[in-house]
């Protein structure tokens, strides 16, 4: 592809599927994604959530680069072209489902891990097992089952976001 092109698909991606407002205002709506995926992993994996407050592991410190870069800072391209062809056709939540699966798949080894142990996997680990193209297709499968919608989300989101959404008038939604 061309380079023009790439750039109009990056602009399209950033503005139209919302990507743009991961960088905006102090990253404000990044810190509610990950709000929102802790809730969705409270409630979807408690025993892993539960491991991951007794370690004080909070999502901002293992799952940054995957909203801001589209998994493709570790993970290998032949899965982050499935995650891409995702987001094209279902919007920026399909983060939370393709995050969902990683975590549901890796749920044994991370409960067996420290802090630092659980950075490592996250950083070294869990990229390596999808460079096999099965692997990466099986995970996206997994993904592709678990449902996570924007209603979900809107009542997952922080309570202060949730009180104005119910009682303000003009309140942007961070989904």
């Amino acid at each position: 592809m061309p380079e023009e092109q790439a750039f109009c698909v990056l602009g399209r991606i950033m503005y139209e599927y919302g990507l743009r407002e991961l960088y905006k205002n102090n990253f404000e709506d990044l810190h509610c994604k990950f709000y929102q995926l802790e809730r969705l992993l409270q409630e979807q994996l408690p025993e892993l959530w539960s491991h991951f407050q007794d370690l004080n592991l909070e999502a901002h410190m293992y799952a940054s680069q995957w909203f801001l870069t589209l998994f493709t800072a570790k993970f290998p391209l032949c899965m982050v072209f499935h995650i891409t062809d995702l987001l094209l056709c279902e919007g920026l939540n399909v983060i939370f489902n393709v995050a969902l699966a990683l975590l549901k798949t890796s749920k044994e080894d991370l409960l067996q891990t420290d802090f630092e142990g659980a950075l490592k996997f996250f950083r070294v680990q869990l990229p390596k097992r999808y460079r096999a193209a099965e692997n990466a297709r099986r995970l996206m499968e997994q993904a592709c089952n678990i449902k996570v919608g924007t209603i979900i989300l809107c009542f997952l989101s922080p309570p202060v976001l949730h009180t104005a959404l119910t009682t303000g008038p003009k309140v942007r939604l961070c989904f």
